[in-house]
């Protein structure tokens, strides 16, 4: 599982590499007072990034996480993004701000894309399938007992 990149108290960010920098300028993040914040969001952030190659085609897909904030809709305990460097070298969005707390395939693929879960506490997890250019929620799947009964 990622570590999950929790909202800052007093803590400085460590420097992200370039490729990590790339994708949190992607995602809209801009360095500010020892953390990343989004434009019109106070939450100031320490992302984290796994890296993926969720296709298999030798190039990593990014994994973002940050942590709960009122500047995403329905987040209990973070929210993660998935980014891939396209081959003219820009960035794009493949999964865009699900709530969540890891992302893991989950064995079936559509469009020889993997189809992905994103797992929340408490036992439900958002099953994503690629639609030709994107991620999109597709269904929501318990994974606990009564896991995604209000979702």
């Amino acid at each position: 599982m990622a570590a999950l990149a929790l909202p800052l108290a007093g803590v400085a960010a460590p420097a992200p590499d370039r490729e990590e920098a790339a994708v949190y300028a992607a995602a809209g993040l801009v360095a500010a007072e020892g953390g990343w914040r989004r434009a019109d969001c106070a939450t100031l952030f320490k992302p984290a990034i796994e890296r993926l190659d969720i296709d298999r085609d030798g190039r990593d897909e990014f994994a973002l996480f940050v942590g709960p904030s009122a500047c995403f809709a329905e987040t209990a305990r973070g929210n993660v993004a998935l980014f891939k460097r396209e081959p003219d070298g820009r960035w794009s969005e493949r999964l865009g701000w699900a709530p969540g707390v890891e992302i893991v395939p989950t064995g079936a693929s559509t469009a020889g894309h993997a189809d992905l879960g994103v797992a929340t506490p408490g036992g439900c997890l958002a099953v994503f399938r690629w639609d030709g250019q994107r991620y999109v929620h597709a269904l929501n799947r318990a994974i606990e007992p009564g896991g995604c009964q209000f979702r």
